[in-house]
């Protein structure tokens, strides 16, 4: 073999190499631009949650999200140690870790308008309970909530003290007004375990306690869906704050509605000859789930809906 064949055969070797070695860093980096999704344990088990949001939307993550902690999510994705979470509309964590929620262009998320969930019995012996508590109907929007929720997770002010200064700020409660003195009886109320719950559970107790006698026996922070509905229907509870959407999909199995006032026509009919449940008026506001990323992430592959994140995870 001469020299000069020799040199091209060394030289076809070495492009070779460097051909085999660039094809193995992108794929290495490839692999490493994987989204990784982090959501909370209701969302990865209910049907309008991971599965059902899978089926609609047509996609999986190439990692199985990672169960966090629902006040861990939304600190993780802004650091990046997630690429997508479930965020919930109301969230003020959103605006403040600059969050981007992706559009639901598939209308897959019913509407979660929040409301008192009462026993119908417990109502029938304490009618002033609905009086109490429809003084907050229509009178907290979203952003207001997000407001709210931010004071108490990034403030770190206390719950009952954020609810009873936004009672007082909407004059639906005099500062100075005295407590009740309990004779009327007690009722137990509940909520699950996060702050919007706490804080919604604070209100309610705050008016019931101003605008009547009863003495309200707190059980906040009592986890999830399901532990304060099986509760409610047991006698344990009383009452508790519970969203439409949740009611309609998570507990009555049915399909999504997108109007709210349908959606509410549907769980009060289905909970009072079901549950013997009432569900008193929505306090306003709409606390969706969303698919919540970095902003930054996202406007970087291009990812405003939904949609365009399914497509971006089959191209992965």
């Amino acid at each position: 073999m001469s020299m000069k064949s020799k040199v091209l055969l060394l030289v076809g070797g070495l492009v070779l190499i460097c051909v085999l070695l660039l094809l193995s860093q992108t794929r290495v980096s490839i692999q490493g631009d994987d989204l990784e999704a982090g959501f909370d344990a209701e969302f990865l088990t209910r049907p309008d949650g991971y599965s059902g949001l899978c089926e609609k939307y047509d996609f999986r993550f190439a990692n199985e999200p990672r169960q966090m902690d629902p006040g861990l999510m939304y600190k993780a994705c802004s650091e990046g140690a997630v690429d997508v979470i479930n965020g919930f509309a109301t969230d003020g964590r959103i605006p403040a870790y600059n969050l981007k929620v992706l559009e639901d262009d598939l209308d897959f998320f019913p509407p979660y308008y929040a409301a008192p969930l009462v026993r119908k019995d417990t109502l029938e012996e304490h009618p002033e309970i609905e009086t109490a508590l429809n003084g907050l109907a229509g009178r907290i929007t979203d952003k207001k909530m997000q407001k709210l929720n931010y004071k108490v997770d990034e403030e770190n002010q206390k719950a009952r003290d954020v609810a009873m200064d936004f009672l007082v700020e909407e004059d639906l409660l005099d500062e100075k007004s005295s407590q009740g003195d309990g004779s009327a009886g007690k009722v137990v109320l509940g909520g699950k375990q996060f702050t919007e719950q706490e804080i919604l559970g604070e209100m309610m107790a705050i008016l019931l306690e101003r605008n009547t006698d009863l003495d309200v026996e707190r059980r906040l922070n009592l986890g999830g869906t399901m532990i304060c509905f099986n509760a409610l229907k047991s006698g344990d509870l009383d009452l508790y704050a519970e969203y439409t959407g949740t009611g309609l999909v998570n507990i009555l199995k049915r399909d999504v509605v997108k109007d709210p006032d349908e959606t509410l026509d549907i769980v009060r009919q289905a909970f009072d000859e079901q549950y013997d449940l009432a569900w008193l008026e929505p306090f306003g506001f709409n606390n969706t789930y969303t698919l919540t990323m970095k902003r930054e992430k996202a406007e970087s592959l291009g990812i405003e809906t939904i949609s365009d994140l399914a497509a971006r995870l089959s191209e992965e």
